[in-house]
């Protein structure tokens, strides 16, 4: 792309395996995931997906590829990890141990501030597209686990695109 897409949103995360992900703009939809199923919700378009998670899913290494990046506990089972210290924090890359997760991107690399918050994450695609992330206006406010469950509004268009 000549052009990068930008959006803006919010992503929350609840340990081990819960995360919510709005996008905002021209194309809004919001992503959740309670650890058993993933679902994404197109706003414009009324439509949602579900995906079963666990039992074999395709989707199982990019949820848990997520996950780890998150919640920084236990990474290195899933990464291998270089680090760097620089003036305002660290800089880590992290490269997928597993054929699955290596299917999902090529390379992680995380800032991390002094206070230990991501501030940035840059990931490079198996196809050599790069998704880059800024945070701000971070938060660790409690985060009431309702935020990790979806339920498609009445009129919602909802297809299971993996047949399960």
């Amino acid at each position: 792309m000549k052009n990068p897409v930008l959006s803006s949103g919010m992503v929350s995360f609840l340990p081990p395996n819960k995360f919510r992900r709005e996008v905002k703009g021209n194309s809004p939809s919001v992503t959740v995931s309670d650890g058993r199923e993933l679902w994404i919700y197109y706003l414009n378009f009324k439509s949602a997906e579900r995906y079963p998670l666990g039992k074999g899913s395709p989707l199982d290494a990019t949820v848990a590829a997520i996950n780890s990046a998150l919640n920084l506990e236990n990474i290195e089972t899933s990464f291998n990890i270089s680090a760097t210290k620089s003036d305002t924090g660290h800089e880590l890359a992290l490269l997928p141990r597993t054929a699955a997760m290596k299917r999902v991107f090529q390379k992680l690399d995380l800032r991390i501030n002094n206070e230990f918050r991501v501030e940035r994450t840059d990931m490079l695609l198996p196809n050599g597209d790069r998704i880059v992330t800024t945070y701000s206006n971070q938060t660790r406010a409690p985060i009431p686990s309702s935020a990790f469950e979806f339920k498609p509004p009445a009129g919602t268009e909802v297809t299971t695109p993996l047949g399960q």
